[in-house]
């Protein structure tokens, strides 16, 4: 648990996007980015996510100097870009995702952002394509992010049941390109059967990020009612997260460490309290013996 624990001293900790935005998932961001940055910069950090969407609204509604003043302000960088969706295509345009990919790609050239994170949804099984076809896609995605220096990170979605975390692996073993891996999510992670038998494939350069958040061991609504509004504070769930830790720091000890809380209670709260009651929550679980 060193390497993580050296990283939260450091301000290493980034908090991904949907974690301080005080709304739900999908919905425009409550608290405004100035808040957030200085709640994120109060708390020691020095790294916040972004969704696409609300930084091309940012940059429209501002300006793109406008948002990188916000960030100097507080010493902070955006440490990634979410989410790019239907990259593999479609059944009649192989191409389909281009468009929202280079619009993805300009904003991080823009901000000098270095990871992009990637999704995979199939409502059901015959909606997904071949697992060496996504591999293929896979790679040229990864090649065309090449050119602008980032690295794609893929992340599985536990509630829909036809794109785990071993199908992931396999597309990125099967890819094999140097930026592309996968991201791992605690609640996707823990939520999926086949998560640490996916991680046991992977070497550590297939791992992009390290998402932490708990939850309770058996969800008492849907799957996706827990992803969305009942996550929990890292530590103070069922999720064996030391377990995950220590497997990640054995395999890549500098992974990008941050927190994805998607949670009702903990959107009541101002982006500052939030900040402090998550970096109090992971101290605690970094340091218990």
């Amino acid at each position: 648990m060193d390497a993580h624990v050296d990283r939260l001293r450091a301000g290493r900790l980034f908090f991904a996007h949907h974690h301080l935005t005080g709304s739900a998932w999908g919905q425009p961001a409550v608290h405004p980015f100035p808040e957030r940055a200085a709640a994120v910069a109060a708390a020691g950090s020095t790294g916040i996510g972004f969704d696409a969407q609300e930084l091309t609204q940012l940059v429209a509604e501002h300006s793109a100097d406008w948002v990188r003043d916000v960030l100097a302000d507080h010493g902070l960088r955006i440490g990634e870009l979410e989410v790019l969706t239907w990259w593999w295509g479609t059944r009649d345009d192989p191409d389909a995702s281009r468009p929202m990919a280079e619009s993805m790609f300009a904003l991080a050239d823009e901000f000098g952002i270095g990871r992009l994170k990637a999704s995979a949804v199939f409502l059901q099984e015959a909606d997904r394509p071949p697992l060496e076809t996504l591999a293929e896609r896979f790679a040229v995605l990864c090649d065309r992010a090449a050119g602008h220096g980032l690295r794609i990170a893929l992340e599985p979605v536990a509630a829909f049941p036809h794109f785990g975390y071993a199908d992931a692996a396999q597309v990125v073993l099967d890819a094999d390109r140097p930026n592309g891996g996968i991201e791992i999510d605690a609640w996707h992670f823990f939520r999926d059967p086949t998560g640490f038998a996916a991680l046991d494939l992977l070497d550590g350069r297939h791992i992009t990020g390290l998402e932490l958040c708990d939850g309770v061991a058996e969800p008492q609504v849907s799957l996706m009612e827990d992803s969305a509004d009942g996550r929990l504070l890292p530590g103070t769930g069922a999720f064996d997260l030391r377990r995950l830790l220590d497997e990640i720091e054995r395999k890549r000890p500098d992974v990008d460490l941050s927190v994805e809380v998607l949670s009702a209670p903990l959107r009541t709260l101002s982006p500052a309290e939030n900040t402090k009651r998550t970096v109090a929550a992971l101290d605690t679980l970094l340091h218990r013996r």
